[in-house]
């Protein structure tokens, strides 16, 4: 396959690409593929674009100076459609590298453009002054995640219950699919509704699944216990997750207090999907419900399932 060398553009000329209409093109108009760490892409990121990571630990692994593109992209729907050639252009950055010949071979942006000019036909573009440069002159371009910061105290309730402080707001969103959040909010169906949701995962014992018929349910009967394995439900909770994603649909993930149970289950999908450390994963969900705290037993399962997913090929 011919390799194509990237082409250094500037600020404009990509808002100019993502401006372009796709029915201009025979193919699908541009992707961005941005290389920062996952818990900065999280925080904030050009709209549309996708994030591309490769955790310290397979590169540490890896004894071949090429690497695969598909070691970088685990989104296979991407990766399928970068090897079709269906983008028009393909544009990638970083923090802020001015032009591509400062790139160290060893960062994950070089290595990407490495794989891209190995294993595409797409004219492959690198964008000067990366996401730095690009959100200070197109701040409206950018999406900023705003971290959360829920007080502890509770407010009183009709019925001489209160409510927790982080639960008044409804379930957080960690991915355009994925919910995390309490039994509270599984109970109530208009903030499901209001948030899209079209599945359930209940990971508890003891909480009902209270719409049946309405929404889509998976029951994990876990208990918050030294002795829970929960680790043994990771792969169902990760198939039913992608699932429900698969079919364009919504999924809240909850057990009791939206503490321990389900942000175990939420963690794991993160470091499974996106291939990130468990306390990158930890950061990212951390910074959007602050109360999660996994219990000691769940954490040790959850570093047991970071080195099986982050050696694993």
């Amino acid at each position: 396959m011919a390799s194509i060398e990237p082409l250094e553009i500037t600020g404009n000329e990509l808002v100019h690409l993502l401006g372009s209409q796709p029915d201009q093109y025979p193919c699908a108009g541009c992707v961005v593929l941005d290389c920062r760490p996952f818990l900065d892409f999280s925080l904030a990121h050009i709209y549309e674009s996708r994030n591309v990571n490769w955790n310290s630990m397979l590169r540490r692994r890896s004894k071949s100076s090429v690497v695969a593109l598909e070691w970088l992209i685990p989104d296979k729907s991407l990766l399928g459609r970068l090897r079709r050639a269906e983008f028009s252009a393909v544009v990638v950055l970083d923090e802020g590298s001015r032009c591509v010949k400062e790139l160290k071979p060893e960062s994950v942006v070089k290595m990407l453009l490495s794989a891209l000019q190995n294993e595409t036909q797409t004219q492959i573009c690198f964008l000067q002054g990366g996401f730095e440069g690009f959100s200070e002159a197109y701040p409206d371009l950018c999406c900023l995640s705003a971290s959360e910061d829920p007080a502890v105290e509770a407010e009183p309730t009709g019925t001489g219950r209160r409510t927790p402080a982080y639960d008044r707001d409804g379930p957080v969103e960690l991915l355009p699919f994925l919910y995390l959040g309490s039994a509270l909010h599984s109970s109530r169906r208009e903030t499901l509704t209001a948030a899209g949701i079209t599945a359930v995962l209940n990971v508890s014992s003891t909480c009902p699944n209270f719409y049946e018929g309405d929404f889509e349910y998976l029951r994990l009967t876990v208990e918050d216990s030294l002795a829970a394995d929960i680790g043994a439900c990771f792969s169902t909770a990760i198939a039913f997750i992608d699932s429900v994603k698969q079919r364009g649909g919504r999924v809240l993930v909850h057990c009791q207090a939206g503490i321990s149970r389900s942000a175990t289950i939420c963690l794991a999908y993160l470091m499974h999907t996106q291939r990130v450390k468990l306390d990158e994963a930890f950061d990212f969900v951390k910074q959007r419900r602050q109360v999660i705290s996994p219990n000691l037993a769940f954490m040790g399962q959850l570093l047991q399932f970071e080195t099986d997913v982050l050696c694993r090929g």
